[in-house]
């Protein structure tokens, strides 16, 4: 949208209201209140039903008759209800508590083993420590005997007394073992009970510790196996007491002490689980089920809701709200609120939807008015159409044109905004709303495969099937009559075959009112008969072949990261066409010649190879290539700097301050994924074509390695690709590249073939 010119001199506060409502935001605003205003317009310039002034127990003279299928949903929740609680509790089996009892019991008794070694390790330091009593004694003996051998006969007689007085030492030490007591304190005890997984008293951690090892053995053989046999039978809750009873008869009969009879039984009736565990979401689930299978209570269109002379019941009052028959007063607001607040919920859905999925859209002032346009002119045809038949209405029109013109994404929420829309303009018909919602999304499926415009007719033939069989289908549902059925269903053909003579005769004029390059016009441009494509095979065929197989890379990678790929492709194909003004100064064109950027100065070198970005938008414009593909002529190397002749001009001027800044192209840098995508395909094409016996471990490594170059260097920016997107890239690159050099069989006398591929060179830029 053209913006309004500010002058300089204007004061500061007429430029700030100027910049406000030229602003995407302000515009966006003022068009969802006119938006609203017409679409609220339409919609009530057609619900005006016949609504009577009722309430409970009122008595009619006249019976009140349902104007089209209703529901009795009160009587049908009272017999689903009763359906629900008829379902029994489901309990599903639980094999991982079987699994966990089984690891328990076995931790127990590895538990047990290490307690009987720690016990053991105990009485070990024990006699080390009185043995080491007994050594200390041993040294004084013979620390006595030598001053026996220094003494007197008398001093010996005395020392040998002294002697015999310690030996009853040594003889108390040697016999002095350890007591239960002593080793079995309260807090080793603590400390055992500490470290196992479930409670046991003082005496039966005594019992572990002083049992017999086969009878432990024989104990937890015992256990395992009687445990298992009972989870075997699935235990719940409810038999969890008789499964205990029978762990612990069977406990009780093994022919072992009675100490380890009662410390099987604790641990059996401790780790003993239910492992029949009530499934909750499966048991609400079944009585879904239960409750979905009761036939609703349904009053056929015609049939008296009211009898006359009858009071008005609770159902029926109910069913009157749900036809819309009933007001509170003779002036009838709640219809007005109704389809107000109707009409703001479905735009307010439409615009949170498009800030969370395609916030493009919001910040295109041009992309929303498109959009109400259409919204505006289905909805017009909606209340035209109506007057000869509901079902001729062409729902599909505005996704599938939204579909071409913009994307899917955006044309699916519109297409169920029109269907919900359209659906209360006709009496809340959901018969309406079905047909426009899937006639809407295989339109959409269909528009957005398609390259050429001879395919929307094809589409505009399945939705008119589509619409033919929803309709035939819902029709027998209601009324259930074939014949009635089939004839009705025929103006959903209509519908169909509708909508597309629509698309096709006024997208033209969305596509040149609005700028737009749709998938169609991208198929026309890739065509190699383009005045552009076939200038540059014939003037420049190694840029052309460069292009094609940038285009290969450009697109396989766009699609992998969900990108345009047609888009991708074809600005890949217009990228250098720039180089068509002086196609011999870059290397894929010197096939015969020689180099004449050998003769140039650095600095007329770097001016002509960074010019072919802006020769090229103008030679776009000349041959009028749509803006969006300019784009990838002028964004496809960003801000890069040549750093060939940037180094090459630092050599040539020894002590001169070069400025790599003017080396580097004026950009802007990539602002969609799809120019991100083609420069780093341009990069990596003339890259890896230079590498010398290339494999794909070289290849692939040289990928990586240049797109990250590009991304440290900021040409990545604005763009929007993530470090995934990037590493999805690279995959799709080495891919590529490796198909281009795979490995070839050799034949004879190809020596000199080799040679020539062998010598490709280098793209300079």
């Amino acid at each position: 949208m053209n913006q309004v010119a500010i002058r300089k001199d204007s004061p500061p506060s007429l430029r700030q209201f100027i910049n406000f409502i030229q602003s995407p935001k302000f515009l966006g605003t003022v068009l969802a209140i006119v938006n609203y205003i017409v679409i609220f317009t339409i919609l009530m310039a057609s619900m005006l039903p016949k609504q009577y002034s009722l309430k409970v127990g009122d008595i009619l003279h006249n019976p009140i008759s349902a104007t089209r299928d209703v529901e009795d949903t009160i009587a049908t929740e009272e017999l689903r209800q009763a359906a629900r609680e008829s379902v029994s509790n489901i309990y599903r089996f639980d094999e991982h508590i079987t699994e966990g009892v089984i690891i328990e019991v076995e931790q127990i008794f590895d538990q047990i083993e290490s307690a009987r070694q720690q016990l053991q390790d105990k009485f070990e330091a024990y006699k080390q420590e009185l043995q080491k009593k007994k050594e200390i004694q041993k040294k004084q003996e013979e620390q006595l005997t030598e001053e026996q051998d220094n003494q007197s006969t008398e001093q010996r007689e005395d020392q040998t007394t002294e002697q015999e007085d310690t030996q009853p030492i040594e003889q108390e030490i040697e016999e002095n073992e350890p007591s239960p007591d002593e080793i079995l304190t309260d807090q080793f005890i603590g400390e055992i009970k500490e470290n196992f997984p479930i409670m046991l008293s003082k005496d039966e951690i005594i019992t572990c510790l002083n049992a017999d090892e086969e009878e432990l053995i024989l104990l937890k053989d015992q256990l395992l196996k009687t445990l298992n046999k009972l989870l075997e039978l699935h235990i719940k809750q409810d038999n969890l007491l008789e499964a205990r009873n029978t762990l612990r008869d069977e406990i009780m009969s093994l022919p072992v002490s009675n100490e380890i009879r009662i410390l099987g039984t604790t641990i059996g009736v401790s780790v003993l689980k239910p492992n029949m565990v009530f499934d909750k979401q499966a048991t609400e689930e079944e009585k879904d089920r239960a409750a979905q299978s009761v036939e609703p209570v349904i009053y056929k269109k015609g049939q008296y809701i009211v009898q006359a002379g009858q009071p008005i019941t609770i159902q029926q009052y109910k069913m009157l709200q749900d036809l819309g028959l009933l007001k509170e007063d003779m002036i009838d607001f709640t219809i007005l609120v109704g389809v107000g607040v109707i009409v703001l919920l479905v735009e307010v859905i439409v615009i949170l939807y498009l800030a969370a999925f395609e916030k493009r859209i919001l910040e295109n002032p041009s992309h929303l008015l498109m959009i109400s346009l259409i919204v505006w002119m289905v909805l017009g045809l909606a209340l035209a159409v109506s007057q000869l038949h509901q079902y001729l209405i062409p729902i599909a029109l505005g996704a599938m044109l939204l579909t071409v013109l913009i994307g899917p994404t955006t044309a699916g929420i519109i297409n169920i905004a029109l269907s919900i829309l359209i659906g209360i303009m006709l009496d809340n018909h959901l018969n309406i709303m079905v047909m426009g919602i899937s006639g809407g999304i295989l339109g959409i499926y269909l528009c957005n495969r398609a390259e050429q415009r001879n395919a929307l007719v094809w589409a505009g033939l399945v939705v008119s099937c589509v619409n033919y069989m929803s309709i035939f289908s819902l029709e027998m549902m209601t009324s259930g009559g074939w014949l009635s059925s089939l004839k009705v269903s025929t103006w959903g053909i209509g519908s169909g075959l509708l909508a597309g003579v629509f698309l096709i005769g006024t997208l033209p004029i969305w596509e040149n009112l609005f700028g737009i390059v749709t998938p169609i016009k991208l198929m026309e441009l890739s065509n190699p008969n383009h005045p552009v494509l076939k200038r540059l095979l014939m003037e420049a065929p190694g840029t052309y072949h460069h292009s094609i197989i940038v285009a290969n890379l450009a697109e396989n990678a766009a699609e992998a990261v969900g990108a345009d790929g047609l888009l991708a492709r074809v600005g890949a194909y217009y990228h250098d066409i720039g180089k068509l003004k002086r196609p011999l100064y870059f290397r894929e064109n010197q096939i015969a010649t020689g180099n004449p950027h050998d003769k140039l100065n650095p600095t007329l070198s770097t001016h002509i190879i960074l010019s072919h970005a802006k020769d090229g938008v103008e030679l776009a414009k000349k041959y009028r290539v749509p803006k969006v593909i300019q784009d990838f002529i002028l964004q496809h190397h960003g801000t890069t700097a040549v750093a060939y002749f940037y180094h090459k001009a630092k050599e040539m001027n020894n002590g001169d301050k070069i400025h790599i800044d003017d080396f580097r192209y004026v950009g802007p840098k990539p602002k969609k994924k799809e120019t991100a995508i083609v420069m780093l395909a341009d990069t990596v094409e003339a890259a890896v074509r230079s590498i010398p016996d290339p494999t794909p471990g070289k290849v692939e490594r040289l990928i990586r390695k240049l797109i990250k170059s590009k991304m440290e260097d900021g040409q990545l920016d604005d763009c929007h690709l993530t470090l995934k997107d990037l590493n999805t890239i690279a995959n799709a690159f080495s891919g590529v590249m490796t198909g281009v050099f795979h490995e070839r069989i050799e034949y004879p006398n190809t020596e000199e073939n080799g040679r020539s591929q062998e010598g490709e060179n280098k793209n300079e830029d």
